[in-house]
């Protein structure tokens, strides 16, 4: 005997299936989260680049600033310490025997004046001073400050190689100067340079090669402040004939350095520019000035 079944319900929803129309509003949902998350990734990539750009270009400024600063502490002033005490002696022994003879001119009873006049001819011009110094030759450092560059001397000196010809201090200048982008751009721009010669004869602006320290740079302003100077300066000359740089280092140089880079990461793309300036005082340690003496007056008993 033969015993047909009645045929399934086939419009009941399965409990574990989905509809089409379940099934695309999902599609869609998962597609507008990853364009809104690929966005926001993009974004925060660009974001990145751009804060780390800007990252570098201050490192770069204010690593700059820190070998200059170096140099400027280490600054080197070289005086002939031993020819100046026999300088002293020699002045003292002529003036108390000056006194002694009464050829002075002082009150009589009053004790000697000390003789503070800074001329050294006739201590040069002694035979017994050119015997012992004629074969004597020293170094002579000079300090030439400008508002937009700056020579002098410097112990900050470091040997590549340890069998290096080397001495303890150089010669070392800073300049702006016009000079090819290391971008392969092949164009050109404004480099603070830094002039380095181990040799110290000759002029102090002269000699040495030269190495780029930072490009696109759109300021580089100096200030110099030292003993009689009532302010900053924008000049300072050890052999000009200002009294209180003559023969004197200062003793702080003021630095103003900066840069003008392009703010937009697309580097075909130069309209956009922005600055980046930094500002530094740095102290000479050792400025290894002469002390000028006290004024003295002789009075009588």
């Amino acid at each position: 005997m033969i015993t047909f079944l009645p045929p399934k319900n086939t419009s009941k929803k399965s409990e574990l299936g989905f509809t089409l129309i379940e099934m695309i509003i999902a599609l869609v949902i998962m597609s507008v989260l990853t364009v809104l998350s690929s966005q926001s990734i993009q974004q925060a990539i660009r974001s990145k680049v751009k804060l780390q750009s800007q990252v570098d270009e201050m490192s770069k400024v204010r690593d700059s600033l820190r070998v200059i600063e170096r140099d400027i502490n280490l600054a080197y002033h070289y005086r002939d310490l031993p020819m100046e005490f026999d300088a002293e002696v020699y002045k003292q022994k002529t003036s108390t025997s000056a006194t002694g003879s009464g050829t002075t001119g002082t009150v009589p009873g009053a004790p000697p004046v000390p003789n503070t006049s800074t001329d050294n001819s006739a201590f040069l011009n002694d035979p017994k001073t050119k015997e012992k110094y004629q074969y004597k030759k020293d170094p002579v450092t000079q300090f030439v400050g400008k508002e937009d560059s700056l020579a002098f001397a410097t112990s900050n000196v470091g040997r590549v190689a340890e069998e290096q010809l080397l001495a303890d201090f150089a010669k070392v200048g800073y300049a702006v100067k016009t000079c090819k982008k290391m971008d392969q751009s092949d164009s050109n721009t404004q480099c603070l340079v830094r002039r380095l010669d181990p040799w110290l004869e000759g002029d102090i602006e002269k000699g040495g090669d030269e190495t780029v320290l930072l490009e696109d740079v759109s300021e580089f302003k100096l200030k110099y402040f030292g003993a009689g100077k009532q302010d900053w300066v924008t000049s300072w000359d050890t052999r000009g004939q200002d009294g209180a740089a003559k023969d004197n280092f200062p003793q702080a140089v003021e630095i103003s350095l900066a840069i003008e880079v392009n703010a937009s990461t697309d580097k075909r793309n130069t309209d956009k520019k922005k600055k980046i300036s930094m500002q530094l005082v740095a102290p000479i340690r050792f400025p290894n000035n002469k002390e000028k003496a006290a004024p003295t007056t002789s009075q009588a008993p």
